[in-house]
């Protein structure tokens, strides 16, 4: 069986441009063609990729996987060429410039490979404050100026959240008791932040279910009750009114549950079940004390 790239991207569950930049920079690439000249995967091409795919997952580089796979030596990976568009990033540090650069080249595997680096060097709080929120924030106030770019953020989402999966699988992996819960909430699309939060969390030990974009608040409600979760943080970035009405019933999930919201959506929170969360710092403060002071059962005698 044959398969084009994107075939071969849907198979594995990433883009298509990571497939392609697995084959320019590791030797990755297709060895059939179809009937018109164009290239095309066969199942032992595919099984590469699997197994490089497996292994980056886990935590190994891009690089040190294709080489294991292909048995050579692991060479060190290009950081694109020069030229292209100019991200601005005032007042930031050289991570975050160079970060820039590669987004603008749309350097997916840089990106990549370079968040990873940080969140290995610095943790996760401290790398988003200094590096990945400046970029994104530099990258979509450039869109919203001249309507130009909004490639770049798509990009830097995408590699973003990557890179986070594989810093959090390669940690030690946490208990499984009493997680907390991380949910945007109905209506809301974008759940970047909350791949920071647990990626912090991980860092400190904590465990952490990420239940992803457009959640609706009975069945977050139904999660909590079912897992016992120590705390619930629900991220919105727009104001959603059927999240704000359904906080009660996540708050009646169980008696010791602690409910959180975090995000600019949260414009008009009164006094209620839940409490506001003024930064991601604060948000990982507060689940990491709400599962620390969990009820632990006694061992049996």
């Amino acid at each position: 069986m044959l398969l084009s790239v994107g075939e071969v991207a849907a198979r594995l569950g990433v883009s298509a441009s990571t497939v392609r930049m697995w084959g320019e920079r590791y030797g990755l690439t297709a060895s059939a063609r179809s009937a018109g000249g164009h290239r095309r995967f066969t199942d032992e091409d595919l099984d590469r990729l699997q197994r490089v795919h497996e292994a980056v997952a886990s935590g190994t580089s891009p690089a040190e996987a294709a080489a294991r796979v292909m048995g050579v030596r692991p060479v060190a990976p290009r950081r694109g060429g020069p030229g292209g568009a100019v991200l601005a990033v005032p007042g930031a540090g050289r991570e975050a410039r160079g970060l820039a650069r590669a987004a603008v080249r749309l350097d997916e595997m840089s990106v990549e490979d370079t968040v990873l680096e940080l969140l290995r060097a610095q943790g996760t709080l401290t790398a988003w404050n200094l590096a990945l929120r400046p970029v994104l924030v530099a990258a979509g106030e450039h869109w919203q100026r001249t309507g130009d770019g909004i490639e770049v953020e798509h990009m830097l989402t995408q590699a973003l959240t990557t890179a986070f999966v594989r810093h959090v699988a390669a940690l030690a992996e946490p208990p499984r008791e009493n997680p907390v819960l991380l949910a945007g909430g109905p209506h809301e699309e974008h759940v970047l932040a909350l791949h920071a939060v647990r990626s912090a969390l991980a860092e400190r030990g904590v465990p952490a279910r990420l239940l992803g974009p457009r959640t609706p608040m009975a069945s977050l409600a139904a999660a909590a009750r079912r897992t016992r979760a120590a705390g619930v943080l629900v991220w919105l970035s727009s104001a959603d009114d059927s999240a704000a009405q359904g906080l009660a019933n996540v708050a009646r999930a169980h008696r010791r549950v602690v409910l959180l919201v975090g995000g600019p959506g949260w414009v008009d929170l009164d006094d209620g079940p839940a409490t506001r969360c003024v930064s991601l710092d604060d948000a990982v403060d507060r689940l990491e004390l709400s599962w620390r002071r969990r009820p632990v059962a006694s061992a049996p005698r």
